[in-house]
Formats: C-alpha cells, sequence, structure tokens
C-alpha cells in the first residue's frame, strides 16, 4: 500500500515544467482575449466617430466572427501538423502587427474602410487559428490526471478575460480614445507572442501528408471533418452544442437587449447588471461549482444537470417577464439569478466534454477535433439570430426566451438517453486516454493510426 501511495502521488502531480508552461499558456491567452476585445470596442467607436452608421458596424461584427468560425474548420489542420507553439505564436505576432498597422493608421487621421475590413477579417483568422489550439494543446503540456482541472483553470481564464476585456476597453477609451486603446491593445498582444516564445510545447505527433498546398489543405481539413463525424460521442455531442448555441447567441444579442429596452428603455444599467450576471455565472462555475458537482455527481450527471440549469435559466427569465415585474430592481435581481444559474450550467457542460475530448482523441487529430468540434457550433449562430427575430417579432421577446429555454432542457432528455454518449461520459480519465483511437480506428485512418502502430 505504501508504494501504491507513493506511486500514485508521482501521477497525481504534474511535472513541475508541465504547470510552468501550462501557466505561460494561460497568461498569454488571457491577455491576447483582452487585447483581442479592445480592439473590437476601440474599432467600433473609430467607424462610428467617422461614419455614425450603426448598420455598418453590425456588418463589421459580423465580418469578424464569419472568418473566426471559418478559420476554426479550414485551418485547425495547422495545428496537428505544425509545432503547435509556433503557430500560435503567429498568430499574436500577426495579430499585434495588424492592431499596430491600425494604430499608426488612427494616430495619422487616416481612415480607410477597406483597410479596417481586412483587419478585422485578419484578426479573425488569427483567433479562430489560436483558440483551438490554446485548448487542445494542455493535453501535451500536463498528465492525464490534471487534464480536467486545467480545462477548468482554463475556462476560468477565459471567462474573466471575457468580461474585463470590454470594461477595460470602457475604461480606457473615455479619457484616452480610441487610437490609445489600439496602441494598447498592439502592445498586451505583443507581451503573448513573447510568453509563447518561452513556452515549451512537444512537436506534433503527425508527419506532414503527401503533397502541398491545396491539396494538404484539403486533406487536413477533411480529415477532421471525417473524424469528428465518425466518432460516435463527438458527433452526437457536437449535435447538442450546436443546438444550444442555436439558443445561446440571439439570447444575449438579440432577445435579452430587446426586452430591457422595451420594458426599461431609460435605464441601461439593467441590461449590464444582467449579461454581466450570466459572466460571473461563467467564472464561479468554472472556478468552482463544476468542479464539485463533478466530484459529487459524476461528469455524466454534471453534464446533463448543466444542460438543465441552462435552459431552466433562460425560461425562467421569461417567465419572470411573462409575470409582469415591471420594477426595474425587481426584474434585474430575478433575471440576474437566473441568468447566473444558466452561466453556471453552461460551465458544467463545457468543461466536463472539454476534458473528455482532450483525452479521448489522439494527439495527430486532437486540435481538428476541439476546432471541428468549435466550428460546428459555431456556425449556427446566425441561424439561430434569424430564428429568435422571427419568434420576437410573431410572439415576443418573452415566448422567445422560453421556447429557447425549452430547447435547451430537451438536449439534457437526449443525452440521458444516448447510451453511447453517457458510456463515455462515465469513463475515469485514465481510461479515457486515446480511447477514440481503440474504439474508432477507422474514424483515424493515416496519421495517428499509423504513429501508434509503430511505436508499438
Amino acid at each position: 500500500m505504501a508504494t501504491l501511495s507513493a506511486d500514485s502521488s508521482d501521477v497525481l502531480e504534474p511535472p513541475r515544467t508541465g504547470i510552468r508552461d501550462f501557466a505561460l499558456l494561460q497568461t498569454a491567452a488571457f491577455c491576447g482575449t483582452i487585447a483581442t476585445r479592445c480592439v473590437e470596442i476601440a474599432l467600433a467607436w473609430w467607424v462610428l466617430d467617422r461614419t455614425g452608421n450603426d448598420a455598418l458596424l453590425g456588418v463589421l461584427i459580423a465580418l469578424g466572427v464569419a472568418t473566426d468560425v471559418l478559420s476554426r474548420g479550414a485551418l485547425s489542420w495547422l495545428g496537428d501538423r505544425f509545432p503547435p507553439g509556433r503557430v500560435i505564436q503567429s498568430c499574436f505576432i500577426g495579430s499585434a502587427l495588424v492592431s499596430g498597422l491600425l494604430t499608426w493608421l488612427a494616430y495619422r487621421g487616416v481612415y480607410e474602410l477597406w483597410t479596417i475590413v481586412i483587419g478585422i477579417m485578419l484578426l479573425g483568422v488569427s483567433l479562430g487559428v489560436r483558440e483551438p489550439l490554446l485548448m487542445s494543446t494542455i493535453r501535451s503540456l500536463l498528465k492525464t490526471t490534471s487534464v480536467a482541472s486545467a480545462v477548468r483553470v482554463r475556462s476560468t481564464v477565459m471567462s474573466l478575460s471575457s468580461f474585463a476585456g470590454p470594461i477595460a476597453a470602457g475604461v480606457l477609451i473615455g479619457p484616452l480614445g480610441y487610437a490609445a486603446v489600439l496602441a494598447t491593445a498592439s502592445g498586451v498582444v505583443g507581451v503573448s507572442a513573447v510568453l509563447i516564445v518561452v513556452l515549451r510545447t512537444p512537436a506534433p505527433g503527425p508527419r506532414p501528408a503527401p503533397g502541398g498546398g491545396f491539396t494538404a489543405w484539403a486533406s487536413g481539413t477533411r480529415a477532421g471533418f471525417r473524424a469528428i463525424r465518425r466518432v460516435r460521442p463527438e458527433w452526437r455531442l457536437a449535435m447538442l452544442t450546436m443546438v444550444v448555441n442555436f439558443a445561446l447567441y440571439p439570447v444575449f444579442n438579440v432577445i435579452v437587449p430587446v426586452l430591457v429596452a422595451q420594458r426599461f428603455p431609460h435605464r441601461t444599467w439593467v441590461l449590464s447588471i444582467v449579461e454581466s450576471a450570466f459572466a460571473v455565472g461563467l467564472i464561479v462555475g468554472s472556478a468552482s461549482l463544476a468542479g464539485l458537482s463533478g466530484r459529487l455527481l459524476g461528469r455524466r450527471r454534471t453534464v446533463l444537470t448543466g444542460f438543465a440549469m441552462l435552459g431552466a435559466g433562460f425560461a425562467g427569465t421569461g417567465l419572470v417577464g411573462a409575470l409582469g415585474l415591471h420594477l426595474p430592481v425587481i426584474f434585474t435581481v430575478a433575471a440576474s439569478l437566473l441568468l447566473m444559474l444558466s452561466g453556471v450550467g453552461l460551465c458544467m457542460i463545457t468543461t466536463n466534454t472539454g476534458t473528455v475530448r482532450l483525452l479521448a482523441t489522439p494527439a495527430a487529430y486532437r486540435n481538428r477535433m476541439v476546432a471541428a468540434a468549435s466550428f460546428l457550433s459555431g456556425v449556427v449562430m446566425p441561424l439561430g439570430s434569424v430564428a429568435s427575430g422571427v419568434v420576437s417579432r410573431t410572439s415576443g421577446e418573452l415566448w422567445a426566451l422560453a421556447v429557447l429555454g425549452v430547447l435547451i432542457c430537451l438536449c439534457a432528455l437526449v443525452a440521458a438517453r444516448d447510451r453511447v454518449l453517457t458510456a463515455y461520459l462515465d469513463l475515469p480519465d485514465d481510461a479515457l486516454d486515446d480511447i477514440y483511437l481503440r474504439d474508432y480506428p477507422h474514424a483515424f485512418a493515416g496519421d495517428a493510426h499509423e504513429e501508434q502502430t509503430a511505436t508499438r
């Protein structure tokens, strides 16, 4: 027993170099995300200052989101064919250069719409390539038993950065102006690039596929989608995630803002508090509650509970409005608590399913699987906005919230009845290690399978 205890503690204790590199990775991600949010808001102010055109601003924001999502699907193979640290570093350097160019133009008073459009698209590509890599690289830095905790830490870091980014931009734009914010963001992204330089990441497992240019790109991209389609639990999870994002995106971009504007037209603080409550739920959930629930309920029950909490929070917010709670304070408190519950539920889903994906996917396809899942869940966001807009116009925002909330709750029932998905969610971390390659070898025909065969 003494020997077993010593060995177990050694397994549970990740190497110090892994912890160091993981900390550097998350610091770079935190700085990079905050800087990206600041650049987006600064560009919005710049466009509005020069044109006063809200519609143009909406088009530019949609363009940035579209290039981000499309890059996740089309360029994910880069992280599996080239050293991850080098790809992430290149993305940060590219973002710093683009931000620096926009800063130079802003200080010179040169407003060129086409330059801003290209800059937004390049920043979207950089974000779409590096974000899945920042997630998938975790597995190569830490031991199996540390991955779940690391995913929760990353979720906390990203929640904090998403919450702090707009605040930092709002604080800086007032006294300094959008040009100074662009300059600051460019410097922060440069810091992220420097942190990645000192980061030690293992070289990718697979060898480059035969051919180059378009052939290599098409082959690598197709292989990622083929893998996620053939791995049954991942495909079913991707479908559920698509439903969640279909409902999630319009709630905070369309329905809640319109609902607050109609009910409390002169109290913008209501919207700020209500939407911030969801972010607080994300932070609290990823920092503590998701892990606590996993220990008490297990991974499967935690994911199912997360679906139910996320949907119930949305539906409950619609119910609060339907009950006629017109006093802004009462509505704000009730809606904030419900949306905070939704934020916690979302973290319970993402941290646990993300852990399974990182552990179960072979190294040769890890980034492509993470990116493909991200692409599939993100590509339905515009459809969600359109559908929610139709429901809002025909039945009202309250019904739209209720319908979307119930739709997410149904995901909990579907997931609970899916024996393939729940079987993998029930497995312990050590049993998940590369299990997709063993159970679905046909999904990884080529690089990953050849690599493992060669090592035997």
